[in-house]
């Protein structure tokens, strides 16, 4: 009778354990986030954060059984939060650079994009010529600290800086820039915007490549192990690819 009480007791709790598989139950895994980059990831009119990234961190949570805890930082503020742990994990559509690469750890990428431009429409033929949007005599936006900033700095003195895509389409719309500079999933969702269609157009020709991945600190190696390890799982099951057409359902992002 002992026996087969003891023998109960063991399926009853492996059992438990069993149910409880993937629950979000350990330790939050808070996750930094720039909510200025729709469809990557933005906050909508209630207030609540949405786009590809928010269902990256919410399923990846679900797969390492960590609550999700967001964060909201700026671009500089994210990188600063990471180095002094205030958060585990950047997913905000960051780009791989060599030099981030130097201090911080990459998980494997996700997609591939390029630099591409937003144009008015009636400047749109005489831009979209082979080379002649960064020439020196016109004047090209970009936002803050993205490795837009570094391509325009790279090809002309006429770039012109700016903290919010907000204001960097006002100015187009004013004539101030005659074109801004970003990546191909913002390009899309600024030209595709209702508030702005009318008198944008976007120039799908990648001006560069770029791996997008998410940040770690160094001395973090084992959730890098683990996020690699559900990506590559969501590579060969195709949830990779789900998600990202769910949130642009247009050939803007290469490395499908």
């Amino acid at each position: 009778m002992r026996i087969v009480t003891l023998l109960m007791v063991l399926m009853g709790a492996l059992l438990s354990g069993c149910a409880s598989l993937g629950e979000p139950k350990g330790e939050p895994l808070r996750v930094g986030v720039m909510a200025d980059y729709p469809p990557i990831i933005f906050v909508e009119d209630d207030g609540a954060l949405a786009g590809l990234e928010v269902d990256f961190a919410n399923q990846l949570g679900d797969a390492l059984g960590r609550p999700v805890q967001f964060q909201q930082h700026s671009l500089a503020g994210l990188f600063a939060a990471l180095q002094q742990g205030e958060i585990d994990i950047i997913m905000s559509g960051i780009s791989i650079t060599t030099e981030r690469q130097q201090h911080f750890l990459f998980s494997l990428p996700y997609t591939t994009i390029g630099q591409m431009a937003v144009v008015r429409l009636e400047d749109a033929a005489r831009l979209s010529a082979p080379g002649v949007l960064l020439r020196s005599d016109f004047r090209v936006g970009y936002k803050n600290g993205t490795t837009g900033e570094t391509l325009v700095q790279s090809k002309t003195n006429q770039g012109v800086g700016f903290d919010s895509n907000a204001a960097a389409m006002e100015a187009l719309i004013t004539g101030e820039v005659d074109a801004y500079v970003h990546d191909a999933p913002t390009v899309w969702n600024l030209a595709n915007n209702p508030k702005y269609r009318s008198g944008l157009l976007g120039l799908y020709k990648p001006l560069t490549s770029e791996q997008l991945a998410w940040v770690m600190a160094p001395e973090n190696r084992l959730l890098k192990e683990q996020v690699d390890t559900v990506l590559k799982e969501w590579m060969n099951s195709g949830e990779l690819m789900r998600l990202k057409h769910k949130w642009i359902p247009v050939k803007v992002l290469s490395g499908e």
